[in-house]
């Protein structure tokens, strides 16, 4: 939705505001001032036509945007200071610093952001990272998901993928390109490895030589914690209907025939970053199919914490976005219907090129009947 819930995103982080600040620099575990930081009512500029205030500033973004960025403040002071203990701030840094030195480090990592979401920085990134960290460790409390909850939605999945093509095609480009399969071939294949499965052969082994999954080969096989809704309807139905340590008959899917190991896996073996994974997968489906219950959760939130909106209009909006979950949803679907509406039938391109096309068309079509006259 956009409009009204327009700075809630449902995505890997779970619940998230968009409204944060890009430019914010503040990591969510400094609780102190800093000297030098800009006040309400601090002059930023003066000139003989007069002077620039911090106040002038904050009118000319806007209210909304403010309410936006009191709100994010607010609900991350809050969500640390609740979860101050169950959350390892040196841990996730490190871990955000690793996936930024996977794209190269942290030059190349802006130009992606900026190419995804422009006017996105690095330290903006890193501040999300923390309040997305911050929010799927408080909806998991509040959606009461247990680690044995999250334990029992997942599947720790192998397979050995045989896939097959038309006949004539090629599976890749270059010299020693080879056909594909026949969907025959592909399926003799296939039961020749289960048959060597039955008889002893090592899971892994057979993954990694035979496999055309590249990926999962490299791995033995491994495709790690599969939930419900991840993998093709085909896949996923053998792969829940497994019993723990059990391999199943090669079962055919568009990518063709998977032979899938269902792990022998316990909850004592699950890593916690694993589980708090699941966890937040569990909670976004949840928050799916009833959005009211995030809007719900922050509402609770803000009053175990006894927050207050000091400025009226501020308290407004928040509330009315926020906070009271039917009439910000009611409002926000009822925005998003008005402007599909006003957007039915307005000019676009392709419009505009198929208009043309028949226009074109009759043109022709009176020359030729002068023509015939």
């Amino acid at each position: 939705m956009k409009k009204k819930l327009a700075p809630f995103i449902l995505g890997l982080g779970l619940v998230s505001l968009a409204a944060c600040s890009n430019d914010s620099e503040e990591n969510t575990d400094s609780a102190s001032t800093e000297e030098g930081e800009v006040e309400f009512g601090d002059v930023l500029a003066t000139s003989d036509a007069g002077e620039i205030t911090s106040d002038d500033v904050l009118n000319q973004i806007g209210t909304n945007q403010v309410a936006n960025q009191t709100f994010q403040l607010v609900l991350d002071q809050v969500l640390t200071d609740k979860y101050s203990e169950e959350i390892n701030m040196d841990e996730l840094n490190d871990q955000i610093d690793a996936e930024i030195e996977q794209y190269g480090g942290e030059d190349n990592f802006q130009m992606m952001l900026q190419q995804s979401q422009p006017g996105m920085t690095v330290d903006a990134y890193k501040q999300q990272r923390v309040s997305n960290a911050l929010n799927d460790l408080y909806f998991a409390d509040y959606f009461e998901i247990t680690d044995e909850e999250a334990f029992d939605s997942v599947r720790k999945a192998s397979h050995i993928l045989i896939s097959f093509g038309e006949e004539g095609e090629q599976a890749a480009e270059g010299k020693d390109a080879e056909e594909p399969l026949t969907k025959e071939e592909a399926k003799a294949q296939a039961d020749d490895l289960k048959a060597q499965l039955d008889d002893g052969a090592d899971f892994g082994e057979l993954a990694t030589e035979h496999s055309d999954d590249t990926g999962s080969a490299q791995q033995n096989g491994d495709l790690g914690y599969v939930s419900e809704g991840q993998m093709v309807e085909e896949f996923e139905t053998a792969l829940f209907g497994l019993e723990p340590g059990e391999i199943s008959e090669p079962v055919e899917s568009q990518f063709g025939y998977h032979i899938i190991l269902n792990e022998d896996a316990s909850l004592e073996d699950t890593p916690a970053e694993e589980l708090r994974t699941i966890k937040t997968q569990i909670v976004n489906q949840n928050i799916q199919e009833d959005p009211q219950a995030a809007l719900q959760g922050y509402r609770d939130l803000m009053e175990e914490y006894n927050v207050s909106f000091e400025n009226e209009e501020i308290q407004t909006y928040i509330e009315d976005t926020f906070l009271n979950a039917d009439e910000a949803l009611e409002n926000a679907q009822q925005e998003d219907a008005s402007s599909e509406e006003e957007s039915e039938g307005a000019p676009t391109e392709e419009n505009a090129e198929e208009e043309e096309a028949a226009e074109t068309d009759e043109s022709e079509e009176a020359d030729s009947e002068e023509d015939a006259q």
